[in-house]
């Protein structure tokens, strides 16, 4: 079946940058929230950035939501530019637009699972989101915050024996060669492909989608850990997730378990500065995109330190404290 003419287009277009998130990196401290937002909120040119995921492969499955977002935020600045900055940085700024930036994720050990019957390992797949995003992906879960959040409109499968730059039966190291993939669209195996993000959204309501992407089920997780301990979680539904809250208004404390924890108080506010120094507060993310086809979100859980860099019992340190098992069990809130 021919590929849709705007995913087409799209994969004809030079390649800016990859985003690599990757097992076979050499584990490292980073803060990859941090990397990404001052690369693309600064307009910064760069090729490539390599993020390890052997020790927890879920930290891509936000790595990819803040990548898309900062696409988004990177065009509306580069709109600005041009209506108001000078004749010179228009030009220069628009051209980004013209390139794609492209991610590859891949956690994919071989196990007697993923070899059986003469298999290398789990197929590939790409992803195109709304805001043009490619993601060459293994195994398909880690996109599964981008599915709960209503953002992948094309997909396809890009099976082993059809990667033409390589031996994709034996070739050990496919990350290495599968954005060649994009030369090759007939090799593409569409698995479903929407203009829109209106298209996708009947689909799913309809349930015509198919249901091949997983998609988060804890009303509310651990997603990521920044270098001060700060926590982000993701809020699979906003507003049942602050039902648990419903009479409490910002400014009041409010309590936080993490599956059978005891419940410890916490400040509900709508930024950092609202938290009383050396206390916890929890507040949702400023930088999430309002988007009327998803309800999903992210908060975060974070500790007001006179010197974050020096302070010992971070939101982090407390939240391990409260459950050994906080990067897995559910997050509750009540009154």
């Amino acid at each position: 079946m021919e590929m849709n003419k705007k995913y087409l287009e799209l994969l004809s277009r030079p390649v800016r940058s990859v985003v690599h998130f990757n097992d076979v990196f050499f584990e490292h401290d980073v803060d990859l929230d941090a990397e990404l937002t001052v690369m693309f909120r600064n307009l910064t040119n760069f090729s490539n950035l390599m993020f390890p995921i052997g020790n927890n492969p879920k930290i891509a499955d936000y790595g990819i939501v803040l990548l898309d977002d900062l696409i988004d935020e990177e065009r509306r600045i580069i709109e600005k530019i041009r209506g108001f900055g000078t004749e010179a940085a228009k030009d220069i700024f628009a051209s980004r637009l013209k390139k794609q930036v492209l991610s590859i994720v891949n956690c994919a050990p071989r196990n007697d699972e993923t070899t059986q019957n003469g298999m290398n390992g789990e197929d590939f797949h790409l992803a195109i989101t709304d805001n043009g995003l490619e993601i060459y992906v293994v195994p398909i879960e880690r996109l599964r915050g981008l599915e709960t959040r209503n953002r992948i409109l094309a997909l396809y499968k890009i099976p082993n024996e059809a990667l033409l730059s390589t031996d994709g039966r034996r070739e050990q190291f496919r990350s290495s060669i599968i954005t060649t993939s994009r030369y090759f669209p007939k090799t593409l195996e569409k698995i479903f492909e929407y203009e829109n993000v209106d298209e996708l959204f009947s689909a799913k309501e309809n349930g015509t989608h198919p249901d091949i992407i997983p998609t988060q089920v804890q009303l509310a997780e651990l997603a990521f850990i920044d270098k001060f301990g700060n926590v982000r979680i993701s809020v699979k539904n906003k507003t049942e997730f602050l039902s648990q809250i419903h009479n409490t208004k910002i400014g009041d404390k409010i309590k936080l378990s993490i599956g059978n924890s005891k419940k410890i108080a916490i400040n509900y506010v709508s930024s950092l500065r609202e938290i009383p120094t050396s206390e916890l507060g929890i507040y949702q993310n400023i930088a999430d995109l309002t988007n009327p086809w998803s309800n999903a979100g992210y908060f975060e859980i974070v500790k007001k330190s006179i010197n974050p860099n020096k302070d010992e019992s971070s939101a982090s340190k407390i939240l391990e404290e409260l459950n050994k098992d906080f990067m897995h069990e559910e997050y509750f809130i009540s009154e």
